[in-house]
């Protein structure tokens, strides 16, 4: 019970923990890649997802894709618009959908197996 107390009131430390790794992971980029993430993330948050899903904000998933993304480009040693294109808006669009559709997958094929073994009045087959 104490740690659902701690929990309600600090949120969970493994989730700020690993926050932190990935904030330490920007730091280490270069500025141009830093500041392109921080303006993405902010856009991210403001908008919101594209598809209405918001699950995709819950865990820091799409957040390491995208780092992974710009720490691979910038050891290539592409600028950052070549990486994300003119229009940030549309990449961090599509980057938000993709990462929502990854997340629906498995759960639409959870809803299909239930589904296969109920018929819609919820009995067994």
């Amino acid at each position: 019970m104490l740690d659902s107390i701690i929990k309600l009131i600090i949120g969970d430390l493994e989730e700020k923990r690993a926050y932190k790794q990935l904030m330490k992971r920007v730091n280490a980029l270069p500025e141009d890649y830093r500041y392109a993430f921080r303006k993405i993330r902010h856009y991210m948050f403001s908008v919101g997802s594209p598809s209405g899903d918001m699950t995709v904000f819950t865990d820091l998933t799409m957040f390491t894709d995208l780092v992974e993304l710009l720490e691979a480009s910038a050891a290539e040693g592409k600028p950052v618009l070549e990486v994300t294109g003119s229009d940030v808006g549309r990449f961090s669009d599509e980057f938000m959908r993709a990462a929502s559709s990854h997340k629906a997958a498995p759960r639409e094929k959870l809803n299909q197996e239930i589904m296969d073994k109920f018929n819609k009045n919820g009995e067994w087959r």
